[in-house]
Order: C-alpha cells, then sequence, then structure tokens
C-alpha cells in the first residue's frame, strides 16, 4: 500500500548520461590534441633539422642534439598524457552504457579521477616543456 503511488518510468538518468558523455567528449578532444601537438612538433623539426634528425630520433645509438631530446622527452610525455585521456574516454562510455541500461549508477569519482589524473600529467607535460626550454638550453 505503501507505493501505490510510485510510476517507474523506466527511463535511466539523464544528467549522469550527459555529464559522462560530455566528459568522454573532453577527454577524446584532448587526447587527439595531444596526439596533434606532438604531431606538428616533430614534423617542424624535420622541416628545420632535415632528415638527419629523422634518423636521429630513431637510431638509439645516435648523437641527440638538443631538439631530439626535447621532442623525444616532450613528445613522451605527451603521448602518454594522450594515453591517458583516450582510457578516460573509454571509461567514461563504459560507463555511460551502464548508467543507459540502468545497471547500476554511473561510477562518476573513477572517471573525474582519471580525467583529473590525465590533466595533471599534461600540466607536468607542460611545465617540463617550459623548463626544459628556458632554463636548460
Amino acid at each position: 500500500m505503501e507505493k501505490e503511488w510510485e510510476i517507474d518510468l523506466k527511463i535511466p538518468d539523464i544528467g549522469s548520461l550527459v555529464t559522462l558523455l560530455s566528459a568522454a567528449l573532453t577527454s577524446a578532444i584532448m587526447g587527439v590534441g595531444n596526439v596533434l601537438y606532438v604531431v606538428m612538433m616533430v614534423t617542424t623539426a624535420y622541416e628545420a633539422k632535415g632528415k638527419e634528425f629523422l634518423l636521429s630520433l630513431i637510431n638509439p645509438n645516435a648523437f641527440l642534439t638538443f631538439e631530439a631530446k626535447f621532442v623525444l622527452a616532450v613528445g613522451t610525455l605527451l603521448i602518454i598524457s594522450a594515453i591517458f585521456f583516450f582510457l578516460t574516454m573509454f571509461l567514461s562510455i563504459y560507463e555511460s552504457h551502464a548508467v543507459s541500461k540502468k545497471e547500476r549508477g554511473g561510477r562518476m569519482k573513477l572517471v573525474f579521477g582519471g580525467f583529473i589524473f590525465s590533466i595533471l600529467f599534461l600540466v607536468v607535460a607542460l611545465l617540463y616543456t617550459m623548463l626544459f626550454r628556458y632554463t636548460i638550453y
């Protein structure tokens, strides 16, 4: 008798879906931006230094110039940050699927924890870029 006025509409939590999908979209854009920045960095260094620069990046025994060290260090950090962004995107999509099927509530703390970790790793990469460029060179 207590639940006689209760109505189950069988619709998912719209707020959680919008939040999770916006986190997925933002993570995808940030990850693609990181990858494109690394591609742009390698391309401009190749245009400026020539074919020997690209070969020195591939050859583990080659003497690395400052530009090659810079591209390797910063590019690696940015690619790792992009990987974390893509993992956050996949986690957010997985959680939004669980919310849409009403299997369970979305694990927002896990998704936003991954997003914050990705942002922190990006900040570390950009700080390392500034320190490497303006203090070591």
